[in-house]
């Protein structure tokens, strides 16, 4: 009966290890994914982002984003922006070959601001700010994806920074 329950666990541990090591991509998984964030929504914005791996742990993104209401998160005396602009990011993936599994993602914006809801004029007609952002991509068959995710982030309007939390909620596909 020992023998066995020492084989067992010997066993078990060995198809741990392997299953831990091994960071190939299965040969249906394709390097790019494009989501779009509306859990975005709820700080006012709106995104699109790729996302290509170039390594099995290791991914750039580019996102083009849209700012049009009141960031839910923030005091009622910050004024909200309308904008558009762009992110430039890389990826760190833990648990599964990028683009899927558990990812530490830093990230850079700069944006064009259009107007602000206070009535007042533009410090400067852009902006710029940065992100940090942990979540996972769950990869859903062959070429359906759905990521969650949390992070906090800051953008400078001209007036100073403003901090919000970043939220993912998206839904995309691989290929």
């Amino acid at each position: 009966m020992r023998a066995l329950l020492v084989a067992t666990c010997v066993l078990a541990t060995a198809a741990m290890a392997e299953e831990s090591l091994v960071v190939e991509r299965p040969n249906y998984v394709n390097p790019n994914l494009v989501v779009i964030n509306p859990g975005d929504l709820f700080t006012g914005t709106i995104s699109v982002e790729y996302e290509r791996a170039l390594h099995p742990r290791f991914g750039v993104t580019a996102a083009v984003w849209g700012a049009f209401t009141k960031n839910l998160f923030l005091p009622i005396e910050v004024p909200s922006y309308n904008a558009l602009g762009g992110e430039l990011g890389v990826r760190v993936h833990f648990i599964r070959a990028a683009p899927g599994g558990l990812w530490l993602a830093p990230t850079i914006n700069l944006g064009t601001l259009f107007s602000n809801d206070a009535g007042t004029p533009l410090a400067r007609g852009w902006s710029w700010g940065a992100s940090a952002n942990v979540g996972y991509t769950f990869l859903l068959g062959r070429y359906l994806t759905m990521q969650t995710g949390l992070g906090v982030g800051f953008n400078d309007y001209g007036s100073g920074l403003v901090w919000s939390p970043r939220l993912r909620l998206a839904a995309g596909v691989v290929f």
